[in-house]
């Protein structure tokens, strides 16, 4: 219990960090719940020129196009199983698509304490944390593709 100003209690209160777990050729990882547009089923993509590393084809969802970022290859890893899913990430310019595994992403609410950096990490993360004796990286889909 916090003590105010005026000798009123307070419950200490800590936040909590809304993180969406999912995998890429069995490798886990997380992102913050509100990086993500959406989930649905991949839907193939189509090559496409490009100078942007991780960045050679585009999906087609309704009537708007995405480009595809290629997480599996950043991880150098193939995505798992017969029906992947696509994970739509928020960007400053719109959205992006990544296909990942298909194993379900599950919502992980933990403190925000509990987020640390990331030891020995060959990827770019905002922290990690501890799921099932497991470091999980937390990526940061906003920087994903960024030149």
């Amino acid at each position: 219990m916090l003590r105010g100003a005026v000798g009123l209690q307070r419950q200490a209160t800590s936040q909590l960090c809304h993180l969406l777990v999912f995998s890429v050729g069995g490798r886990r990882l997380a992102v913050k719940a509100e990086e993500i547009g959406g989930i649905s089923v991949w839907v193939g993509s189509i090559p496409i020129p490009s100078c942007t590393p991780f960045i050679s084809s585009v999906i087609r969802l309704d009537q708007a196009v995405f480009p595809v970022f290629d997480l599996a290859g950043m991880l150098k890893v193939r995505v798992k199983g017969e029906q992947r899913l696509c994970l739509m990430a928020k960007q400053a310019d719109g959205a992006m698509a990544i296909c990942i595994d298909e194993e379900m992403p599950v919502l992980h609410s933990l403190d925000a304490a509990k987020i640390q950096a990331c030891r020995d990490s060959d990827i770019d993360t905002v922290g990690c944390f501890t799921d099932e004796f497991e470091d999980v990286p937390i990526i940061s889909a906003a920087r994903l593709g960024a030149v």
